[in-house]
């Protein structure tokens, strides 16, 4: 009888098992396989739409290649001359040739090029330049035989036409073609690039295919049974090209399996996955309120002592998630430790930046009753430098006695920057002349004091004087995106990118710099107040000019 009664224990409990396990495995194999289906589906969407986006940078590239042509100057002043026999005509085609060159060797478009062919209708002047494909002197004949060139139009405001074609020689094979209007003339580019730069796309998936009114690649054709929607359904994504578009082909999902009794089924996997979790739960209390305890005690204890540099090893022993959360907690002291320390090391960095700006200030007083003095002798011996000299002087000097460390208006900047130039002109005997363009709204913006004057000295002691001619000081400002950058331009002896990249080493200051404060004083400066996004940056041609850029973010007085 145990025997009987254990075997149909034993059966019931097999039978109860097969009668949960068999459905329950065909549901969640039907929903399983739609997941991964829908998963694998995101998988293809998410590389196709890498392969749109890589290809839409390069036709982006294309444009803005064939844009940069027709702005270039060298190319325009090309086609000024009446024809290619003109004097000067041959030297500014290969001025124009060598630029654009040098210019597409450095883009994207340069590994898809076949030939760029650049031509004015009303003159014998073209030049091409090659490279997948020969170029041919009929080149510019066939262009303008072409429909496409005989109906040429451009979108509102552009000079770049981008279609989908073929190729202006034998082989013909499909091309992108782009089209281009040079500026300040009647000239026309023909760029023609490789259908190869679709292969990001088309070799993303088999089903994939480049659509237009006219053509279909890569095959021609697009196979009949792709376009049931019964069997397949299509995703179009669209490209830089006009009326062209990227499709993709997707077979519907072929399994559908649907069970009436999977809701059931569900109810009783949960229900016994509840009592099991309760059992489980149960047990494992102890040894998670254990773990927890000693990891609740550890973050009281930083929050009293604030002792963050302490961590305990007993948190993050084992490997479960308590451990993980221990191991996070302990990880986390030990970076709110060296962040403290770090701010502690800024707060000492500002402290010295500021004791370094201190060091600019001049302040006896019987200087500046000295100087009041020279200034009152001067005006009376009608000696108009020296009279300048000492005003500027004077007033320099109660400005830096003020403190160097605060904000002020740009105006007043502007101000201590002429009384500085009014000194150096006389010394200078007006060597170099100093011009303005700053919009009047910016002058009730604020900015670190004695912040440009540094920059002019520089242009003038490092950039002017050496040349050893007249030069020309520029500064502007405007605002650009919540900032204010102010440019301060001379045409000097100019700087290496060597000399750039070196531009913050230490070096020995002029014994006639104002103050010996240091281009890298003043970018440190302003990255410890504005943040580490702000600063200055440096552009300069050897032997042309030298423009530095003072990127600060924009406090209007009464803003702050």
């Amino acid at each position: 009888m145990k025997a009987t009664i254990k075997t149909r224990i034993i059966i019931s409990v097999l039978l109860c098992f097969l009668a949960v396990w068999f459905p329950s495995v065909l549901i969640l194999f039907s929903y399983m396989n739609r997941e991964v289906y829908r998963e694998a589906g995101n998988v293809v969407t998410q590389q196709i739409e890498n392969a749109v986006s890589d290809v839409n940078d390069d036709l982006f590239s294309v444009v803005d290649s064939v844009a940069w042509i027709c702005s270039d100057r060298t190319v325009s002043e090309a086609f000024t001359y009446p024809s290619f026999e003109t004097k000067g005509a041959a030297v500014a085609v290969m001025d124009a040739q060598s630029r654009i060159a040098a210019y597409l060797a450095a883009s994207p478009s340069w590994d898809h090029l076949n030939k760029i062919v650049i031509f004015s209708p009303s003159s014998n002047i073209s030049f091409e330049l090659v490279k997948w494909r020969s170029g041919s002197l009929s080149d510019v004949s066939l262009i303008m035989d072409r429909e496409e060139y005989r109906n040429l139009s451009f979108p509102d405001g552009a000079i770049v036409s981008l279609m989908l074609g073929t190729t202006i020689n034998t082989p013909y094979e499909t091309a992108v073609i782009a089209y281009g209007r040079v500026r300040d003339s009647d000239a026309y580019v023909y760029a023609e690039f490789s259908s190869d730069i679709f292969s990001p796309i088309i070799s993303s998936n088999p089903m994939m295919y480049i659509v237009s009114d006219e053509k279909v690649l890569p095959s021609g054709n697009i196979p009949g049974e792709y376009l049931d929607p019964g069997i397949y359904s299509s995703s179009e994504y669209s490209l830089e090209i006009p009326g062209v578009s990227a499709v993709f082909f997707q077979r519907l999902n072929p399994l559908r399996i649907i069970s009436s009794s999977g809701l059931v089924v569900f109810i009783v996997v949960i229900a016994a996955s509840v009592l099991l979790f309760v059992l489980i739960s149960v047990l494992l209390s102890r040894y998670l309120t254990r773990a927890s305890s000693k990891l609740v005690r550890h973050i009281e204890y930083l929050m009293e002592t604030k002792d963050f540099g302490y961590t305990d090893k007993e948190i993050e022993s084992g490997k479960d998630e308590i451990a993980s959360i221990g191991h996070a907690v302990n990880a986390m002291s030990i970076s709110i430790s060296e962040l403290l320390k770090r701010n502690e090391a800024l707060f000492e960095d500002k402290k010295r930046m500021e004791i370094d700006m201190l060091q600019m200030q001049v302040n006896p007083h019987f200087l500046y009753n000295t100087l009041e003095s020279m200034h009152y002798l001067a005006e009376v011996q009608k000696n108009d430098g020296i009279a300048r000299m000492s005003r500027g002087l004077s007033t320099l000097l109660r400005n830096m006695a003020k403190g160097s460390s605060s904000k002020i208006l740009l105006s007043e900047e502007l101000s201590l920057l002429r009384d500085y130039d009014d000194i150096q002109q006389v010394r200078y005997m007006g060597m170099y002349e100093i011009e303005y363009d700053i919009p009047d709204a910016l002058l009730s913006y604020r900015i670190q004091k004695f912040t440009l004057q540094p920059l002019v000295e520089n242009s003038i002691f490092h950039g002017i004087e050496p040349s050893g001619r007249f030069g020309m000081i520029k500064i502007g400002a405007y605002l650009d995106d919540g900032d204010i950058v102010i440019a301060v331009r001379d045409d000097g002896v100019g700087m290496s990118a060597d000399e750039i990249e070196h531009i913050f080493d230490e070096r020995k200051h002029s014994k006639t710099d104002m103050t010996g404060v240091g281009l890298k004083n003043i970018n440190e400066r302003i990255k410890l107040v504005y943040g580490r996004k702000y600063g200055l940056s440096f552009e300069s041609v050897k032997g042309s000019y030298t423009v530095v850029k003072v990127r600060i973010r924009a406090e209007r007085f009464a803003d702050v």
